[in-house]
């Protein structure tokens, strides 16, 4: 009688363990056989089996009749194969997560039981979390343990596999997480990879892991034994606990780096995130942009988990809804501290837009900034250059509005000026614009210069704003204007009255040397009263002379020209006012005239004139009267020019006609000379004239006021 044997295990003495696969109580049973190698074993049973089937082992081991449980116990711990991966404990993996060579253990774990466990073919769990040990792959001789070796106490070379080692719980925490998930040991949590699948956890941990171990390199490294778990480190926390681990690696590797966009901080790093999948990536990307911001922004306080619900608006629409370029949304983003350039796209919590918008409401433009600084508005472009202003631009898209400032940079300027010191003496100081005249300085030179204390200020004025305070330093010793003067000299006001010509008239005259000046100073330019009488005697304006013989000024001039006689000043047609001014002789001549036509030969007007000229001496003493009355009429006005008084003579009706302007005041005044008691209506109408000009100075003054007041409360 011939036996043939069906099965291939004749014995089975003892239950797989808890974690125990298929293919490792397979070999404890060959062992049992008395074989020593599968190799052996499976040429015996007439097995094709080369390599570690777990499919086709638990196949041969579900023929046998042992307990039901057994099996399902053993194929819930095995990792069979499955289309493209495997199942381990109900859970899906992909192939390039289940590695069977080489064969690993844990002595620890072979110490207490000689089996294997399934969870040592996962890849990336390096390490027993029991006993927080690295897996081995070759026993003590340092020879590798092939499967084709059935046992489990020893290796073929006598080496004990196993060692007594303590239970820990302090490290391999990635392994322990793991083996939570699949069941192994007591889950534990975190919270941002609870949710995601064992195969998203294994992809994340090692990846994140993979980053933070290495420094910046232009390939991805390769996984470490310990990436796992330094990406677990990082990731076991909230959001906040992930963006602290990148700056932290940003912080060691980065430092000062200086580059827009977050790509550029993180190496590898970030572009990788786009062949992750997706159930954690934008969190990763998230916690990249965090990390770069905090750092390159110099933030003190820590990533904290909300930091990631704030959201962030583009540039191009923060633009649309402001009516404002994108430039300039990053401009103002910047001044008040909510800019993060270190985002790409996403620059502005969307929470900041209604900050910008009011802080764009409160900027000024460069009239206003000038007014305040008290300086040339050619000098607000130097302030920005040195740094001491910021030019906001593109507020008005498709104008030309010009750019704009910030109050509180204007006002932090203003401080500047007050905290500069003053070290000079007194007595050596020039006015702002006076220093910068006299040396040919630009006006925002000189600011700058004074701000950075490159000149040195002897004193600070408290009735003018800004820069126009200072008092700089010069060499020579400040000349005091005096407002005593010599009775043989006279002002350029007191002339033109005199010439009976324009101020612009008397300029020309004075810059040619014609008027013999004999002081010029800020304040007045003081001249001759000799020359200037001696030129009025020798000279008259055409229109002087055309008056007196009954035709226009233009008339005198053509006839003039055509005789040859250039005049002593020419006007100019399109230019200021400047009157057409000839030698009394040489107009006499070319008229044949005995008599000056510009002299007005009337008793009764010179004895109004001597009477009124000495009376507004008294009451009026702020206008200035020529010596007699031209026979064209003359202007009177104070030196200020916020009052004049004009005086023509009527010889048809015997009248005087005065009219008064002062300020927006206008009255009308005459007299008649035909009649000899005008001597009191003289000092009525001056005293008129004295109340005028009072009352409009008070309103004008208030008006002054008040605008300062205004200009003080805002």
């Amino acid at each position: 009688m011939v036996f043939i044997q069906t099965l291939v295990f004749s014995r089975w003495d003892s239950a797989p363990g808890e974690d125990e696969p298929g293919h490792g109580f397979f070999m404890r049973l060959a062992e049992l056989e008395g074989s020593v190698s599968m190799t052996t074993f499976a040429n015996w049973n007439d097995l094709e089996v080369n390599r570690v089937a777990t499919n086709q082992l638990m196949e041969t081991l579900e023929r046998h009749p042992m307990p039901p449980e057994w099996f399902e116990r053993l194929r819930f711990n095995t990792p069979l194969r499955d289309g493209d991966g495997y199942i381990l404990r109900g859970r899906s993996l992909p192939y390039h997560h289940i590695r069977f060579e080489p064969r690993r253990w844990c002595p620890g774990c072979i110490h207490e039981s000689h089996h294997h466990r399934g969870w040592w073919e996962v890849e990336s769990i390096r390490h027993c979390p029991i006993h927080c040990v690295e897996l081995v792959t070759r026993d003590e001789g340092g020879t590798l343990v092939p499967w084709s070796w059935l046992g489990f106490g020893y290796s073929r070379d006598g080496y004990a596999l196993g060692r007594q080692l303590p239970r820990r719980c302090d490290g391999a925490p990635f392994a322990r997480y793991l083996l939570g998930r699949f069941g192994w040991l007591e889950p534990t949590s975190a919270p941002l990879l609870d949710a995601i699948s064992i195969p998203d956890v294994i992809d994340y941990c090692e990846f994140v892991g993979r980053f933070l171990e290495n420094p910046p390199v232009r390939k991805h490294p390769a996984i470490g034994q310990q990436s796992a778990d330094i990406g677990y480190g990082a990731l076991c926390g909230d959001r906040g606990d992930l963006a602290e681990a990148f700056r932290a690696w940003h912080r060691r590797y980065r430092r000062g780096h200086k580059a827009r966009g977050v790509a550029a901080h993180f190496s590898w790093g970030y572009p990788m995130l786009a062949f992750l999948p997706e159930s954690l990536r934008s969190t990763v990307r998230r916690a990249f942009q965090e990390a770069a911001v905090f750092e390159t922004e110099g933030y003190d306080r820590r990533v904290t988990d909300e930091d990631f619900d704030v959201e962030f608006t583009p540039r191009r629409e923060i633009a649309q809804q402001l009516n404002i370029e994108p430039r300039a949304v990053e401009l103002l983003a910047r001044e008040i501290g909510v800019l993060q350039k270190a985002r790409e796209r996403r620059t502005v919590a969307a929470e900041a837009i209604p900050a910008i918008a009011e802080f764009k409401e409160t900027l000024i433009g460069i009239g206003e900034a000038s007014k305040r600084l008290g300086v040339h508005q050619d000098a607000i472009r130097h302030l920005v250059h040195a740094g001491y202003l910021s030019v906001f631009k593109g507020l008005n898209p498709g104008r030309r509005a010009g750019g704009r400032y910030s109050p509180d940079q204007v006002a932090n300027v203003l401080r500047l000026i007050e905290d500069l010191p003053v070290t000079g003496p007194v007595a050596y100081g020039l006015t702002f614009h006076t220093y910068r005249v006299r040396n040919n300085i630009l006006p925002g030179e000189l600011a700058v210069a004074c701000l950075k204390g490159e000149v040195v200020i002897c004193e600070k004025r408290d009735d003018v704003p800004g820069f126009k305070r200072l008092m700089v330093h010069t060499d020579a010793k400040r000349k005091r204007q005096s407002f005593m003067r010599s009775n043989e000299t006279m002002t350029m006001g007191e002339a033109q009255a005199l010439l009976n010509m324009t101020y612009e008239t008397v300029f020309v005259l004075v810059n040619e040397g014609r008027l013999g000046e004999v002081e010029r100073s800020p304040r007045q330019v003081l001249i001759s009263r000799s020359a200037v009488e001696a030129f009025a005697a020798g000279h008259a304006k055409a229109s002087d002379f055309g008056h007196g013989m009954g035709i226009s000024g233009h008339a005198v001039t053509w006839r003039m020209q055509r005789e040859g006689v250039r005049p002593v000043v020419k006007f100019v047609k399109g230019g200021k006012q400047i009157d057409t001014v000839f030698r009394r002789d040489d107009v006499m001549r070319v008229y044949g005239l005995e008599n000056d036509p510009t002299i007005m030969e009337d008793a009764r007007v010179n004895g109004f004139w001597k009477i009124i000229v000495p009376e507004a001496a008294k009451v009026c003493p702020y206008l200035i009267f020529p010596p007699r009355l031209p026979m064209s009429g003359q202007r009177v006005w104070n030196s200020s020019r916020g009052m004049s008084v004009h005086f023509q003579y009527d010889p048809g009706l015997g009248e005087i006609h005065i009219k008064l302007s002062a300020k927006g005041e206008y009255r009308n005044f005459w007299f008649d000379l035909n009649k000899d008691d005008y001597v009191v209506p003289i000092k009525e109408m001056l005293g008129v004239f004295d109340g005028i000009i009072k009352e409009a100075t008070e309103r004008q003054n208030a008006k002054t006021r008040e605008w300062w007041r205004r200009r003080r409360a805002t």
